[in-house]
């Protein structure tokens, strides 16, 4: 069972709860070993291995790997920048419009979904000097995930940014390759990320689900009391997953200080000037991506009925 996840932080914690429930709900029958901290690869080569059920038969990643990764543009949805006001919203989008589509969508890339889990709101960590504006960005050398909602992006934020697995930004950040990255202040501690950087700007730009996926084919060759027992109660352990991130992030962004990062906090004025000009993702998004558009348009009347518009 692999992860990008770091040992010691609640996504470790929590696929630790899931290896342990495993093993003692089936008897020993089940073995879950978990790889940490990408020691497997990158977050697509190791989404890649459950596909194939090779060197993994599981394990936890983002939304926007497993899209990359399963070959699942439409699972991008959730990451379309500034889709979300809140927390709220997104529980509610991924739990009662999503779930049920992206499980049949992984279905027929050869996954079975078990839950949804978070990494967190995004927002720019930079050396030298802070993000306040889209036109700041144009003096750094970003690093982006993988994927094409987040590369896209970064080119109508006005910069091209190199794409880089996790496994290697540290290294592009203490040698110059880039000198800025988006991401929670969650991985920026837990992956060592702060260390380089002066800034962490809170644009909050992206909210980032992440996903608990084991392998179709394992999950098939399983009789059916293992899978039952593999598959757990999902809303239950997203609820879990999201709860365990949520109570750190107010207390990490405290302590970024002490870490020698600077927090730069944004009016509402200047976030809606990053969403403004990121709303042509979502364009692009409805008309590039099969299936995007009536998908899409169900999230955003959803999300306005819920803020009374």
């Amino acid at each position: 069972f692999g992860t990008a996840a770091p040992e010691g932080t609640p996504w470790a914690d929590q696929l630790t709860d899931i290896k342990n429930r495993i093993e003692s709900e089936s008897g020993g029958r089940v073995k879950v070993k978990l790889f940490l901290g990408s020691v497997l690869g990158g977050e697509v080569e190791m989404v890649r291995d459950v596909r194939r059920n090779s060197r993994l038969q599981g394990g936890g990643f983002s939304t926007a790997a497993i899209a990359q990764g399963a070959n699942i543009p439409l699972l991008q949805l959730p990451e379309l920048p500034y889709l979300f006001q809140n927390n709220d919203e997104a529980d509610y989008v991924l739990d009662e419009i999503l779930y049920e589509p992206m499980k049949a969508e992984l279905a027929a890339r050869g996954f079975v979904l078990m839950a949804w889990a978070e990494n967190g709101w995004r927002s720019f960590g930079t050396k030298g000097s802070p993000v306040r504006t889209p036109a700041d960005l144009q003096k750094h050398k970003m690093r982006a995930q993988e994927t094409t909602v987040h590369i896209q992006m970064y080119e109508a934020l006005g910069t091209q940014a190199v794409t880089l697995p996790v496994s290697e930004v540290l290294t592009a950040l203490q040698t110059g390759i880039v000198d800025g990255f988006d991401n929670t202040p969650l991985f920026t501690q837990a992956a060592g990320w702060y260390e380089p950087i002066d800034y962490y700007s809170l644009t909050r730009h992206i909210y980032q689900p992440a996903a608990v996926v084991w392998s179709k084919k394992f999950y098939d060759s399983l009789p059916p009391d293992l899978q039952t027992i593999v598959m757990g109660d999902p809303r239950a352990e997203s609820i879990r997953g999201r709860k365990g991130v949520r109570d750190l992030e107010q207390t990490l962004l405290a302590n970024f200080p002490d870490l020698g990062v600077e927090v730069v906090e944004l009016t509402d004025a200047e976030r809606q000037a990053f969403a403004n000009v990121t709303r042509a993702v979502h364009m692009r998004f409805a008309n590039e991506v099969e299936g995007a558009r009536p998908l899409l348009e169900q999230v955003e009347a959803a999300l306005a009925e819920r803020r009374g518009g």
